[in-house]
C-alpha cells in the first residue's frame, strides 16, 4: 500500500491556493432493482477552489459507486488523462455498530476504497458517515480529487523545471527534479508528459 501523506503534502505545496477541492452537495440515485437495468445517478459537484466551476453531473453504472465514478470520469478524464489509467481494486463497508443511537440501522459506516495506478501502486481512501450512499460517493470523489491534483502538480513542477533549465538555475533544477521524482509515484507520467508536449508551442 502506497503511503500518500508525504505526496499529498507535496501536492499542496506545489499547487498552493490552486489546490482543487471537490465536494458533493446533493445527489439523486435511481435504480430499477427488479429489472436489473443498472443505476442512474446525478449529483451537484461543488468546486470549493473555484465555485464558478460547480457542475451537475450524471452517470450510469451497475450500482451507485459505478455510476458516480463514470460521471466523474466522463467529465474530468478528457482534461486529466491519468484518470483513465486508474482502477478500483478493493471496496469494503464496515459498520461501526457501537455508534448506533437506536436499532443499529443508523450506525456509522466506514467505506474504504482501494485504487491502483498505472505503475501498480495501490492507494487507499476512506470516508465515514451515517449515510452509506453519501460516504460511498464522497470516497470516490476524494480519490479522483487526489489523482487530479497529483496530475496538476506534476504538470506545474514539470513546467517549472523546464523554466529553471532555460534560466540555468541548478538550485531550482534540483528542487523540481526532487518534486517530480515523488509525484511520479502517483501520476501516470507518460500520458501527462505527452499532454504537456502537445500543449507546448514549438
Amino acid at each position: 500500500m502506497f503511503r500518500r501523506s508525504a505526496t499529498e503534502a507535496l501536492i499542496q505545496e506545489v499547487l498552493m491556493g490552486d489546490y482543487l477541492v471537490l465536494e458533493v452537495d446533493r445527489y439523486a440515485v435511481s435504480e430499477d432493482v427488479a429489472a436489473g437495468t443498472g443505476c442512474e445517478a446525478s449529483f451537484t459537484l461543488t468546486n470549493r477552489t473555484d465555485p464558478t466551476k460547480t457542475r451537475t453531473l450524471s452517470g450510469r453504472g451497475v450500482g451507485f459507486v459505478d455510476a458516480i465514478y463514470n460521471g466523474l470520469i466522463e467529465y474530468y478524464a478528457p482534461e486529466f488523462p491519468s484518470l483513465k489509467t486508474i482502477s478500483f481494486t478493493g471496496f469494503s463497508v464496515t459498520g461501526q455498530m457501537e455508534t448506533s443511537e437506536f436499532a443499529g440501522a443508523d450506525a456509522e459506516a466506514v467505506v474504504a476504497l482501494k485504487v491502483e495506478n498505472s505503475e501498480a501502486r495501490t492507494f487507499e481512501f476512506q470516508r465515514a458517515g451515517r449515510s452509506l450512499v453519501a460516504a460511498g460517493i464522497n470516497v470516490v470523489v476524494e480519490a479522483l480529487e487526489y489523482f487530479i491534483n497529483s496530475e496538476r502538480a506534476y504538470i506545474t513542477a514539470y513546467r517549472a523545471l523546464s523554466d529553471a533549465r532555460d534560466r540555468s538555475r541548478p538550485d531550482l533544477i534540483q528542487r523540481y527534479m526532487g518534486q517530480l521524482a515523488e509525484l511520479v509515484n502517483t501520476t501516470s507520467y507518460s500520458e501527462v508528459i505527452a499532454l504537456i508536449q502537445a500543449d507546448t508551442p514549438t
